[in-house]
């Protein structure tokens, strides 16, 4: 039996077939997210109606158009997920568990399943994520904070006279323009609050994942980078839900 797993942010599209004991994962960025163009490719790569899950942080509203486009395409089972009570020994800390947003929820799982003990999952995307997983599985909680560019967009948009055009390299050292010290102070926020959690929270191994993940290790935190870890949740999932993966 084979399968799709698609993990949808709000400024990429992931997905990955399910057919052998690795993940073979694409990534689309296109400014419009187009939900046809990404089905129809799947479905070129799937090669048949398979079973396809999803999780989505997208709307109701993109992710209609994202089902729409898939059973066009072909596809005829597709599950849109949601964060349970618990899932394979993991345990939801929210009174609702269905409110935890699904991504926070499958990089968790995608780091609990592979590596069980104390961890610190930080995803890099369009928002920072910071969760905290006890040894015994339990979700102790976390931290949501702007991601990079939403952070330079804001500041951007809400002040009059910090305007530039000029890109500058990632750096923590003190700018001497505009763009400089922006992406500097930026870089600052989102580092220092890592290294915060962290420093209250020696026991737990990092874990990091989103699109962003890549710059903040370079400029020193130190961890395990996973770039696919919400779609290897997903592929828990999966298997929870019967799928056998072909080897």
């Amino acid at each position: 039996m084979r399968g799709v797993v698609i993990d949808v942010g709000n400024s990429a599209i992931k997905w990955a077939l399910l057919d052998g004991a690795e993940l073979d994962p694409y990534r689309f960025v296109p400014d419009s997210l187009d939900r046809r163009a990404v089905s129809d490719e799947i479905w070129r790569s799937a090669g048949s109606d398979v079973p396809v899950w999803v999780s989505s942080v997208a709307g109701d509203q993109t992710d209609g158009v994202l089902q729409a486009a898939l059973t066009e395409a072909g596809f005829s089972q597709v599950q849109f997920c949601a964060a349970p009570a618990r899932e394979d020994g993991l345990v939801n800390s929210y009174p609702e568990p269905e409110r935890m947003g699904v991504d926070r929820w499958f990089a968790m799982l995608g780091a609990w399943c592979s590596a069980q003990g104390p961890l610190l999952v930080v995803d890099a995307g369009s928002a920072l994520t910071c969760d905290l997983v006890a040894g015994d599985g339990r979700h102790l909680g976390g931290y949501i904070l702007p991601g990079l560019d939403m952070m330079e967009s804001s500041l951007q948009a809400r002040t009059q006279r910090v305007r530039y055009d000029d890109k500058t390299a990632p750096s923590l050292a003190p700018g001497n323009t505009t763009a400089a010290c922006v992406v500097a102070g930026i870089l600052c926020a989102a580092v220092g609050a890592i290294a915060e959690v962290r420093r209250r929270h020696l026991e737990h191994s990092l874990i990091l994942t989103g699109g962003d993940a890549a710059t903040l290790m370079a400029l020193g935190i130190a961890g395990e980078w996973r770039p696919n870890l919400v779609l290897e949740g997903l592929a828990r999932r999966a298997r929870r839900d019967g799928f056998e993966v072909v080897t």
